[in-house]
């Protein structure tokens, strides 16, 4: 039995055959591909200490010790990004409020289902970071914050 499934693009192009069994593997071998990518779910952080990082869901809480627990939000508009960050790590100046440990980007899907960040999503934390980031000076010490109002 002839197991090849023929391509014929032209009249004047050679055939091109592909066996159905290699085709059957490989398109195994994707479905395996999408579910191992489908399981691991990507966050960004970012503190005092460290850069903007693409972190996974399973070492948010090394990060923010209280992610998803009694951390607070910020929304981000335009999109279901939302800002994690430990309320106790929050410096009160001048009628403002400023984030100065570390947070946990993420998105959801709509359903509070949290689900791995895009590129685009890095960028729209990069351009939240650029207009909201402000350095704090103490006693000739600098702490680079996040203004949240």
């Amino acid at each position: 039995m002839n197991n090849t499934i023929p391509f014929h693009s032209a009249t004047h192009a050679p055939q091109i055959t592909v066996d159905v069994n290699i085709l059957t593997m490989l398109k195994q071998a994707a479905s395996c591909l999408t579910e191992a990518a489908g399981k691991d779910v990507y966050l960004a952080a970012i503190g005092p200490d460290m850069e903007l990082t693409i972190i996974m869901e399973e070492d948010a809480p090394f990060v923010l010790p209280c992610f998803d627990e009694d951390d607070a939000l910020i929304f981000v508009k335009g999109a279901p990004l939302f800002i994690s960050y430990n309320p106790a790590q929050v410096l009160k100046l001048a009628g403002k409020r400023y984030l100065t440990g570390p947070v946990i980007f993420y998105r959801t899907d709509g359903h509070s289902t949290i689900v791995s960040l895009t590129v685009e999503d890095i960028y729209r934390f990069q351009t939240y970071l650029e207009s909201h980031s402000t350095t704090l000076m103490a006693d000739g010490q600098k702490l680079t914050c996040i203004c949240i109002d």
